[in-house]
């Protein structure tokens, strides 16, 4: 009888402790969007108790003892956190609300929500693809960490030429020369490490995943804000550092090392900074799995940002990004072919943030770029060299002028200076001259509203581009409107037109007077139109039709003692379009499955003038342009596994760029296209992992990628050999082979 009352009583005591027991709990959240985040680790280090969230974000630990503890939560693809907490009694219920911070964005304790997880810019009426920080990380390579082959990923997006090994890309029939690239809103011509004219190598952007916030591609029609050129826009926003003590992040790759720092600026931080830098060895990698022959590609680079809120109105920031790239190609071997090149480039940007009253933003820059670069023969004789600088001066106003609209207004003004030399070895008078220099401005306003409720969103604006030499400034205006047909279901039409402005001048010849002004810039219009359904707040389907048509406008001015004569007058010399539709669908999710995937039809061709004659101009057929991709698939997808590993992936497919087209003479004496000779179908399949393993100070994280995982035969594209019969002989050779690449990344 006393055994079973013995029991009973142990059984009584044991739940009123557990019933009088604390507890913790609380919820988890992205800091970007503010999106609960399943699937994290959460764990009380003193005790060894751990436990992961739910879907919904949330979480509880009970029966904890009173005391002081560490609470850590952990999850792969973000900052390790820990707080410190105390249980003063034994019935004690203590909540926490946890915001988890990408490991490559910067740390802040307030939830940034955004209304569209899809819509990061300026109005629901410009259609635009965007990359969040997690994103670009995981879609970039573990080989090249470079932002730019995360854009590659994106639905009309293709390296150029499909060559995987070169930075730069087209988009939808777009070549990469029509592409603006605008760095915190200073457009850049070409932030890559490379060489000009060696084509026996790769290329990298100076950015990298981790200084790159978030990234925005506006593929056509898109705000005049963006006007500076006629093919595409990219925009690129770069990350503070963190406000908080300093973190530290070492990353060790098979391609490069680089290492990053951040914390607060001073006692109250009000501040931050940043600073990285990298050592590449890719060239070497390269050579091993393309061809020992490669050109040896070896380059650094580093950036520092520094923001400072002077008062809470007004914020000051510093970035300056630098980086060198050598060139030792082993094939050249004579003495007009380039054996060794460097280059060098410089950016600096200042700016000046005034929050004037909650409805009023003034937004002030100055910025100086060069990018110098040198070319030798195998004898150390100078082939070639360059001096390019910039300097850039501009302004924005965002204006709410009320509830429902936004004016956006904005100006800059650009002074630029282009001088190349090229050198003839043994020639006498062989030299090539160039002194190209402009100082231009543009300036623009567009306003966006919504109306009737938020159904109806309509953007328009103008923009004029103006060169100290055009004596008429070219005038451009753009207009979408985002009409809500139901809850869901979204139609977007765009126009615009855009101008791209080249270098103004020349000069020639070594002894020689001759000089002649020939200024040059295009004009193109844009046609949009698309049908957006959602599917829930995270999974969208698009269906776009694309329409652009160039021209290219050359304005010429005859000179003294010239060798040829310059034929004075405007011409338009090219004419060309790009057109196709796309279909994407996309899901975006913090830590679940995201992605997308898209099939992309695009044409794109060209014509030439053929004869200027009193009755009109005479153009020749229209022809293949090189960045024509009739077909394109891109691919990615990403998925959280568990808490401490990831698992992501991408596959593209391209039609094959064509490396042979033009114009022939036919038998009746006129032209005729020349028959199309393209590379093969480019198909290549990547996966990824990422595994992390968390300790109470620091973490590390360990990157596989299995790049071409297929094996597929790709091929870039080496030269074109013309024989005597005129047949064309392509020479190739295949790009990356199956390569395993890793990676392991310390944070403290």
């Amino acid at each position: 009888m006393h055994l079973p009352l013995a029991v009973s009583a142990v059984f009584l005591f044991s739940f009123g402790i557990s019933l009088h027991a604390a507890e913790i709990k609380g919820k988890v959240t992205n800091v970007v969007g503010g999106e609960a985040l399943g699937r994290i680790e959460v764990s009380v280090l003193d005790l060894k108790v751990e436990t992961r969230t739910a879907a919904d974000g949330t979480f509880t630990i009970p029966n904890l003892p009173a005391g002081n503890y560490v609470l850590r939560v952990n999850a792969v693809g973000y900052r390790l956190l820990t707080v410190p907490f105390a249980l003063a009694t034994a019935n004690e219920v203590k909540e926490f609300s946890v915001v988890m911070v990408p490991d490559n964005f910067r740390r802040t304790d307030t939830v940034e929500v955004t209304a569209d997880v899809f819509q990061a810019g300026d109005s629901p009426a410009v259609v635009e693809q965007n990359l969040t920080s997690s994103e670009v990380r995981e879609a970039s390579t573990v080989l090249a960490d470079d932002p730019f082959r995360a854009i590659q990923a994106l639905p009309g997006v293709s390296a150029s030429g499909n060559n995987e090994l070169l930075a730069e890309f087209s988009v939808m029939g777009a070549p990469f020369s029509e592409v603006g690239l605008y760095l915190d809103d200073v457009l850049l011509e070409s932030p890559f490490h490379k060489v000009p004219s060696v084509q026996n190598g790769a290329s990298l952007s100076l950015l990298t995943s981790e200084i790159t916030e978030e990234m925005r591609l506006l593929a056509v029609a898109y705000p005049e804000k963006y006007g500076d050129q006629v093919g595409a826009a990219l925009e690129i926003r770069t990350r503070d550092g963190s406000r908080t003590s300093p973190l530290f992040r070492v990353s060790l790759g098979m391609g490069d090392s680089d290492a990053l720092a951040e914390g607060g600026l001073g006692r109250e931080k009000r501040g931050s900074w940043l600073v990285s830098a990298r050592r590449s060895y890719l060239g070497y990698l390269v050579r091993n799995l393309i061809r020992p022959d490669f050109a040896d590609i070896s380059f650094y680079d580093g950036n520092l940002k520094l923001t400072y809120e002077v008062t809470p109105s007004h914020t000051l920031t510093l970035f300056g990004l630098g980086g060198h790239t050598h060139v030792d190609d082993v094939t050249a071997t004579t003495p007009t072919g380039i054996r060794t090149a460097s280059t060098d480039f410089a950016f600096l940007r200042t700016g000046w943030r005034w929050s004037v009253n909650p409805h009023l933003l003034l937004d002030n820059r100055v910025a100086y770029i060069q990018q110098p670069y040198v070319q030798s023969n195998l004898f150390g004789q100078v082939l070639s060299h360059d001096s390019y600088g910039e300097w850039v001066a501009g302004s924005t106003v965002v204006w709410g002028w009320s509830r429902n609209s936004t004016l956006d207004a904005g100006g800059t003004l650009r002074r630029l200076a282009d001088h190349f030399t090229s050198y003839t070895p043994n020639i006498l008078l062989g030299n090539y001259t160039t002194k190209q220099d402009a100082l231009r401005e543009s300036g623009y306003a567009q306003q966006s509203s919504s109306l009737f409720g938020d159904r109806l969103h309509v953007m328009g604006g103008i923009r004029l581009d103006g060169r100290e030499d055009l004596r008429m400034p070219p005038f451009s205006a753009q207009g979408s409107v985002a009409w809500k047909l139901a809850r869901a279901t979204q139609v977007q039409f765009g126009i615009g037109k855009y101008a791209q402005l080249h270098f103004p001048d020349f000069e020639f010849g070594q002894g020689m007077s001759c000089s002649g002004i020939s200024s040059s810039y295009q004009r193109s219009n844009h046609y949009s139109g698309a049908v957006e359904q959602r599917v829930g707040e995270n999974t969208r389907v698009r269906v776009q039709i694309f329409d652009r048509q160039s021209r290219e406008f050359t304005v010429t001015s005859g000179g003294q003692q010239c060798p040829f004569p310059l034929l004075e007058g405007t011409r338009q010399p090219v004419r060309n379009y790009s057109r196709g539709v796309q279909v994407m669908l996309q899901r975006r999710s913090a830590n679940r499955l995201s992605g997308w995937v898209g099939y992309t039809f695009a044409r794109a061709k060209e014509s030439f003038l053929l004869d200027q004659a009193p009755q009109g101009p005479k153009y020749s057929p229209y022809f293949t342009s090189y960045s024509d991709q009739p077909h394109s698939v891109n691919a990615f997808a990403a998925y959280c596994l568990k808490p401490t590993v990831s698992l992501s992936g991408k596959l593209l497919y391209g039609s094959g760029y064509p490396v042979v087209s033009g114009l022939q003479l036919a038998s009746s004496g006129g032209f005729q296209p020349t028959p199309v000779v393209r590379l093969g179908n480019y198909v290549r399949a990547d996966f990824r992992a990422d595994k992390c393993w968390a300790f109470r100070r620091w973490k590390t994280t360990l990157y596989g990628e299995i790049l071409n995982l297929t094996n597929h035969d790709n091929r870039i594209i080496n030269f074109v050999e013309f024989l005597p019969n005129r047949q064309a002989v392509v020479h190739a050779q295949r790009a990356l082979p199956i390569t395993p690449t890793a990676g392991m990344v310390f944070e403290f």
